[in-house]
């Protein structure tokens, strides 16, 4: 007579339980996920075994434990490919995904250093700046800062992202065809609070700040993107 195999019992139980739910999407991506002294209370376990379990599953990368805000499932990584040709939505659309580009905020303002020097002008010329949040899966992925030239050239253009939805349709109605990356720089922080409101992370967990200054085809520069990551999202690849 064949027996049954056995049944998980204790921390194993909670751990198949769990990666099978996350795995399975009836625990979507950034689900917060119970207490530890509710998931022990509810299976009749100790904090001991329960916490047992919540430590496999963050070694195998299906939780994220976030200090003073408990305990997540993991975020989908995505690879965002730094190139010649850089172009957010394309990127990810070849790679299967869903994106979205909401708009924050536009203005106008005066061009830090690194900016400034991009365009080749005056720490403090005058510039214009779009400000996103850009989903991926209907989840917040980063923070996008687009500046662009004060003249007559890029003259509506924070109106043109509203009306097209994006940036290369709108650099399109300005008269740029097309546009080549020729500068990338990559540095990590800790996001500010604005930043850390948007990306859905505690201000305890460092973003990736990818910096692009973007040319025409005669080698002119028409944009400066300033990109703030979730660290646990993205993963660049050149």
């Amino acid at each position: 007579m064949l027996q049954s195999p056995p049944v998980e019992q204790g921390w194993r139980a909670v751990v198949s339980d769990l990666r099978e739910r996350i795995e399975t999407g009836s625990l979507p991506a950034g689900s917060r996920l119970p207490s530890l002294a509710a998931m022990a209370e509810a299976r009749g376990l100790s904090i001991h075994e329960v916490r047992k379990a919540i430590d496999r599953l963050k070694s195998s990368g299906h939780v994220t434990g976030w200090q003073g805000r408990g305990n997540f499932v993991s975020e989908d990584r995505f690879v965002y490919t730094l190139a010649r040709r850089t172009r957010f939505s394309v990127n990810l659309s070849g790679e299967g995904r869903t994106t979205r580009l909401n708009m924050v905020g536009k203005r106008r303002q005066a061009a830090p250093a690194n900016i400034a020097r991009a365009f080749g002008v005056k720490t403090g010329t005058r510039v214009q700046r779009a400000e996103f949040i850009r989903l991926v899966q209907g989840r917040p992925a980063m923070v996008a800062r687009h500046f662009y030239p004060l003249s007559s050239r890029f003259s509506g253009i924070l109106d043109h992202i509203d009306t097209e939805g994006g940036v290369t349709a709108a650099l399109r109605a300005c008269g740029v065809e097309d546009f080549f990356r020729i500068e990338t720089t990559i540095m990590t922080r800790l996001p500010g609070p604005h930043e850390a409101l948007l990306l859905d992370i505690p201000s305890s967990q460092p973003v990736l700040v990818t910096t692009g200054v973007n040319v025409d085809d005669e080698g002119m520069p028409v944009e400066v993107s300033e990109a703030v990551s979730r660290g646990d999202r993205i993963l660049l690849r050149t």
